[in-house]
């Protein structure tokens, strides 16, 4: 009997084992990944992890997450723990995890190993040390938003009390067209205005809640006993999107408070406007509005809105939300992927004729409409710089001067670095300029007085909005608007004094993407014009004109995008008969009302 009990236990545990084999395994899927500073999910390759079984902790299995950050493996079902072998660094910043996870059988578990549930200590490696305000930045950044008005941008911050509520300034979004919202490198979604109050300078935005259902919602100061949400001399932080940056902190003490006022010298530009001020507490204590600087003679103080302005406003949304819907939650394009690199662009402008552009520019009803490409900005900037400086490239050639010495002009690429960003940018641009002309009554005059009369000129048109449609379809531009232009100009035989509007947008490149026989498609541009309101001005691109700016792109996919099939465009294949059908006012009517019914501004 003795004999056969080493048997009977060896039959016990084949027939378990066998049960277990039969029961499927579940499925671990990880994905490891940190949110930087610029709000850029960045992957973790090659990610050494352990996973152990909590029931045997005997039992150890390897993982290494691949290029893109994922790693899966199937395991039998059972309560288990995954840590990382070795600390991931970003922004002189530690990560490391340890998280516990359960798997079911034949079900897939998903495991997340981000900032929000990393162990993050300061990198001691890069002997430099992190200031405490970099802690408050971190758990507050992703709720810190870039909001987005026409050309213009500013910040604004998620409020804890209320799902979706964004808090920003006024000036970030009077008059804006198209309010949208980015939540991170990948993501734009509409919002929409709920209440404004100009004199306090506060604005209250919304967005569909599940948008940003991660995001970190942000706390009002609590007063203390004498009313004061903040003290002269207390360290405050500034949170926002300068300039053309992305998120960014800056940080300085409190100068003075003022009635609904702060006064410091943290460091506030355009774009941070609307965004939060906070104490070291991470609570909010202000709404950064202005900077006030004289250039030359120190760095200036900034002012920032206190809360004890946002309370009637934050009434007033409170009530308003109950009548006002929410936007929502679709995603926006965005200029995403890796810059068009400098030295392809160079390359091809250099071998390129400023000739083969010219059909990008051209007359709609009373304005000038120029499209442009990255490659197209150089080409124009480099025939530009070869007529208005050719007797200086002579004088610069017998003086001996290097390339870098000699002169470079580079103006007309302002508006693309304004408002696109670098000049890499894989993007489109479309810029409508209103035309100048004499007014009749100055032509009539100057006929029956002579030439010696003065001529009158002005804006021919005034830019209000545009529209964009791709087969009939409309397009939503990554960013777009207008910007005003003034004349102030009088002299023995003209004056003008006027001031109109151009517009400015960006479209992404697959707008103008072929099918995949090469076929262009058909792009219309709807013009609204305030001078003439009542005009439908409408183009529909040539074929030339769509597969010229698409085949500008096929360098970028070749070299950035390998594995994108890019297809070129055929001019040749291209055949619209829109002119014809359009002259029926059903069909551009109905055109417009893709887009939103038509109405007098």
């Amino acid at each position: 009997m003795i004999f056969f009990l080493p048997l009977a236990l060896a039959a016990l545990m084949t027939q378990r084992a066998g049960a277990q084999r039969r029961t499927p395994p579940g499925t671990l899927e990880v994905v490891a990944a940190l949110v930087g500073d610029e709000l850029q999910i960045r992957p973790i390759p090659l990610l050494e992890l352990d996973v152990t079984s909590l029931a045997d902790t005997t039992l150890h299995e390897a993982l290494r997450t691949g290029l893109d950050g994922r790693a899966r493996h199937e395991l039998s079902s059972g309560r288990y723990s995954i840590r990382s072998l070795r600390s991931a660094v970003l922004g002189g910043r530690s990560y490391s995890w340890s998280v516990r996870f359960e798997i079911a059988s034949g079900k897939t578990t998903h495991v997340e190993l981000t900032n929000a549930n990393a162990d993050s200590t300061t990198d001691v490696a890069t002997g430099r040390q992190l200031a405490p305000e970099v802690g408050v930045y971190e758990r507050v950044k992703r709720g810190v938003l870039r909001v987005n008005s026409g050309l213009g941008h500013g910040s604004g911050f998620l409020l804890d009390t209320l799902g979706g509520v964004l808090i920003t300034n006024d000036h970030v979004v009077a008059g804006g067209q198209a309010l949208t919202v980015t939540i991170d490198s990948a993501l734009r979604v509409p919002a929409r205005l709920v209440v404004t109050d100009q004199d306090a300078d506060l604005a209250i935005l919304v967005i569909d809640a599940t948008a940003c259902a991660a995001c970190p919602r942000l706390k009002l100061a609590i007063p203390d006993s004498t009313g004061a949400v903040v003290l002269p001399g207390e360290r405050v932080i500034a949170v926002g999107f300068p300039l053309s940056q992305q998120s960014s902190i800056t940080s300085g003490i409190v100068s003075s408070v003022r009635e609904h006022a702060i006064i410091s010298d943290v460091n506030i530009n355009p774009g941070n406007s609307g965004g939060p001020l906070l104490n070291l507490a991470g609570s909010v204590v202000g709404i950064n509005a202005f900077a006030d600087q004289d250039r030359g003679r120190g760095p200036g103080v900034s002012g920032s809105i206190s809360i004890s302005r946002l309370a009637p406003v934050l009434r007033r949304a409170v009530d308003t939300l109950r009548y006002v819907p929410y936007p929502e939650a679709r995603r926006l394009p965005m200029l995403g992927g890796a810059p068009y690199p400098l030295a392809l662009i160079r390359s091809i402008s250099d071998t390129a004729l400023d000739s083969d552009y010219k059909g990008l520019e051209f007359g709609v009803g009373d304005f000038m409409v120029r499209l442009g490409t990255p490659i197209s900005q150089f080409v124009s900037v480099k025939a530009q710089e070869n007529e208005i400086s050719r007797d200086r490239r002579k004088r610069e050639q017998r003086a001996g001067l290097s390339e870098e010495q000699r002169y470079s002009e580079f103006r007309q690429l302002h508006d693309w670095i304004q408002y696109v960003g670098e000049y890499t940018t894989p993007a489109v641009v479309f810029e409508a300029t209103p035309k100048i002309g004499e007014t009749t009554g100055s032509i009539f005059a100057r006929v029956l007085a002579g030439p010696n009369i003065r001529a009158k000129m002005v804006f021919k048109g005034d830019f209000h909005e545009a529209f964009f449609f791709r087969n009939g379809e409309p397009v939503v531009p990554v960013m777009g608007g207008r910007t005003s232009q003034t004349v102030f100009e009088e002299n023995r035989w003209v004056v003008m004094k006027d001031v109109a509007y151009r517009g400015y947008y960006v479209l992404p490149p697959e707008t103008f993407a072929p099918d995949s026989a090469g076929t262009p498609p058909s792009i219309v541009i709807q013009i609204d014009d305030l001078k003439h309101y009542d005009r439908l001005i409408l183009r529909e691109l040539s074929g030339e004109v769509v597969a010229r700016i698409w085949n500008d792109f096929a360098a970028y996919y070749a070299a950035v995008q390998p594995d994108f099939k890019f297809t070129r465009a055929d001019p040749g294949r291209f055949s619209s008969d829109f002119a014809g059908l359009c002259s029926a006012s059903e069909l551009c009517s109905g055109m417009r009302r893709l887009e939103r019914p038509r109405q007098r501004p």
